[in-house]
């Protein structure tokens, strides 16, 4: 069986949530092909060092329009025996058996934190893939819940895998976590929020809640980690632009809790983080995330900033609770891998591989 896999967002420089998808997938993917043939089209010219060296690449730079002509063209003229696709956006017209994840319908869920413009894309591309792809992959139930209410797309085209997260996602020892918190100026306790600064994130709440927690006696700073953030405005709240990868784990290891008090996740790959790497985490009930959470962290309201300035304030005070909430959440984290995920998606690639191939005799 040949594979066509849209790499363009796996090798992008700045990696979110669907680019960290794309390229631990294909990873973990390639780790277990056995003899099917990969071959990875992207919008690069350089093979990244990443990729396995028995899976095929095929750069194929182009400055516009590329999924939609350079890929199709590319994928056209190859004819893989499926394409997946890893984020969404299906080339048009392409005419061959394909498989697309859709990894959440946030312009659907909060029109509001999106541009016009941006809102109109991701509705145009997501209804496509929703309706022409062979089968779609959702990265959580919330996800394929989401699929079926706006796009009426029936069950028994949408397979749920969720994600995992990476093996250097786990507890960090003192050390390592001295030493990068003060690489980065880090100094005493502290809470972390994880991700880009957009509407959808609610950090306007969680700086209401901690600055309540504060005049309430809080004794913490609030780093928010992540591109777009506004210079902090006081001292209690840290700023941190870029982390390199290689210290994100020792971040994570040392916060006495991870905040994401988004309105909406797809998936919610911080908390998983998190939690793998032995930290206590408090979410929002929002979108998928009290299904990757589970019982494992607390679970509060996007909209209660009281309550988030309580969580703060027992957190903080509490080692007991932190520690009940870093052995539950250790357990759960254990659960998403992604070889787990890359054995689903093969049988739903290989599943639709076979549409229209004549049966075989038993």
């Amino acid at each position: 069986m040949i594979i066509g896999i849209d790499g363009t967002p796996a090798v992008r420089r700045v990696a979110t949530g669907t680019e960290i998808y794309a390229r631990s997938i294909i990873e973990a993917l390639a780790r277990l092909r056995g003899e099917r043939t990969m071959r990875v089209f992207a919008n690069a010219v350089e093979r990244p060092l990443w990729l396995a060296p028995g899976v095929e690449w095929r750069g194929i730079p182009f400055p516009r329009l590329w999924t939609h002509w350079r890929l199709r063209q590319a994928l056209r003229r190859e004819r893989p025996d499926v394409t997946f696709i890893p984020s969404h956006v299906l080339p048009v017209a392409l005419g061959l058996r394909a498989v697309v994840t859709i990894h959440d319908l946030g312009h659907r869920r909060e029109p509001r934190s999106y541009t016009h413009a941006a809102r109109w894309y991701l509705e145009a591309t997501t209804r496509y893939a929703a309706r022409r792809a062979s089968r779609l992959i959702a990265v959580s139930q919330s996800t394929a819940d989401d699929l079926a209410r706006y796009y009426g797309v029936p069950g028994g085209r949408i397979a749920v895998v969720h994600s995992g997260i990476g093996p250097r996602f786990n507890p960090q020892s003192p050390r390592t976590v001295q030493e990068v918190t003060h690489r980065l100026g880090i100094s005493g306790p502290y809470f972390l929020y994880v991700g880009r600064n957009h509407p959808r994130k609610n950090l306007p709440m969680l700086r209401r809640a901690f600055d309540d927690a504060r005049r309430r006696g809080l004794e913490a700073t609030l780093v928010l980690a992540g591109p777009g953030h506004d210079p902090a405005s006081s001292d209690p709240v840290r700023v941190l632009p870029y982390i390199p990868d290689g210290e994100l784990p020792a971040l994570y290891a040392g916060a006495l809790a991870l905040t994401l008090p988004s309105r909406f996740e797809g998936f919610g790959f911080p908390a998983l983080e998190a939690m793998g790497c032995g930290t206590a985490v408090i979410a929002s009930t929002a979108g998928a995330l009290p299904e990757i959470v589970g019982t494992a962290g607390i679970l509060l309201s996007p909209d209660d900033a009281g309550a988030w300035s309580q969580a703060l304030l027992e957190l903080a005070g509490d080692p007991a609770l932190q520690r009940r909430l870093i052995a539950a959440g250790s357990a759960r984290a254990a659960t998403f891998t992604w070889e787990a995920a890359a054995e689903k998606t093969w049988r739903v690639l290989e599943a639709v591989a076979r549409q229209g191939q004549p049966a075989t005799a038993a």
